[in-house]
């Protein structure tokens, strides 16, 4: 779950932007010339400023909600409201400072370094965790319930579609950081397909780009994890100290696709990868690396059902995975208009579906009063750079 924030004034909350140095990464050409989605993303990488902080390693309470999570909350309630009012300035101070307070679970042991808790199986490094929460910011932008306006059906979940491209995209621009910012923006994508929030994208009409957008998901972690195979770090004692965590979460993920109809094509040869079984070679790497798996409490249920025998790519093999061509491929195939606002046919990602790039005009063509449900004040506060989230 994300951090816990401050209630939101009028239905939004604003934070002032940090100043940046000269050298701050340069603005990418996805996003429009008002955007809050462009402001979020700028205030994450305000992390790259201090890679010693944001790419070191933490724990965090299992994301995944379990029946007696349930029961905690219940048990809990009061006390938890006892404890809020103690709590208001130190969370102030966390989530200004990026960390986060703690998620209220009983014995929560999120966001403290790996040392004071080792044999913990949730971790996952800040940047990671940050890249995830700020998933939340993006959905909300593209959610028109947000903004008491109807556009059509499937917005919203074409936006949380857009989302998933966008760290696509930041996949691949972060090669030129190396594989920590690559290996965050895979930790907070697993975090988010975990998350509830994310089942909207399932539920779009488009449903063959759904089935490629999460084969793409596939391909490109097991990119990283090529890529981290070619440098030594898959195994247990390595740099990547959330591998055996973030290897499960992404095991976790493909069973729980195909409940919703996803990646139902058939296993067929267990040694040859297969888009639509991409854990089977998940598995494989732990299998053959010896990382152990960790997090999900039913990792032995669901590794049961995998065939970890798929043949590995050699080392430094060029696109060993396929996800270079599958990417363009992709491009190709479902860079069309995914609503009356998207971008043209051959992009993916960017904030076409983020209200707050929209004009005016277009606002309250689909307002249910017909008036702009931005102020004057939050639209001059985006175009200074801030950052905005509705909720």
């Amino acid at each position: 779950m994300p951090p816990k924030r401050a209630a939101p004034i009028s239905g939004t909350s604003t934070r002032k932007r940090s100043k940046t140095p000269t050298d701050e990464p340069p603005r990418s050409q996805r996003w429009s010339a008002v955007s809050a989605s462009a402001n979020a993303d700028a205030d994450y990488k305000t992390t790259w400023k201090n890679p010693e902080k944001w790419y070191s390693f933490m724990t965090f309470c299992s994301p995944i909600r379990e029946d007696e999570d349930d029961e905690e909350d219940e048990d809990d309630e009061d006390e938890d409201e006892d404890e809020d009012e103690d709590d208001d300035d130190d969370d102030e101070t966390e989530d200004s400072a990026g960390d986060g307070p703690k998620c209220g679970k009983k014995n929560c042991v999120c966001f403290k370094p790996v040392r004071e808790n080792p044999d913990h199986p949730w971790i996952i490094s800040q940047a990671g965790f940050r890249k995830y929460y700020t998933q939340h910011i993006h959905l909300s932008l593209r959610d028109p319930d947000n903004f008491d306006m109807y556009t059509y059906n499937d917005h919203a979940g074409y936006g949380c579609l857009e989302m998933v491209q966008n760290l696509f995209l930041d996949y691949v621009e972060a090669a030129d950081r190396g594989w920590r910012e690559q290996w965050a923006v895979c930790e907070g994508l697993a975090l988010w397909l975990l998350n509830p929030a994310s089942d909207i994208m399932m539920m779009i009409d488009d449903g063959e780009c759904v089935e490629a957008t999460i084969r793409l998901v596939g391909r490109m972690f097991l990119d990283i994890l090529a890529q981290l195979d070619n440098q030594g770090l898959v195994g247990d004692a390595t740099d990547v100290k959330s591998l055996g965590t973030v290897m499960a979460m992404y095991l976790k993920i493909a069973p729980s696709m195909r409940e919703m109809g996803i990646l139902e094509g058939d296993r067929g040869n267990t040694k040859k990868f297969q888009a639509d079984h991409f854990d089977d070679a998940i598995l494989s790497y732990a299998n053959r690396r010896g990382v152990t798996l960790q997090g999900p409490e039913d990792i032995d249920e669901l590794t049961a059902e995998l065939d970890g025998e798929v043949e590995l790519p050699k080392k430094g093999a060029n696109d060993p995975w396929g996800w270079t061509a599958e990417l363009k491929k992709y491009q190709e195939d479902h860079g069309r208009p995914t609503g009356p606002k998207s971008q043209k046919k051959t992009s993916i990602g960017g904030d076409a579906l983020d209200i707050t790039t929209w004009t005016s005009a277009q606002r309250k063509e689909a307002h249910f009063d017909h008036k702009d449900p931005l102020s004057k004040r939050e639209i001059d506060a985006i175009k200074k750079g801030m950052v905005m989230q509705l909720g």
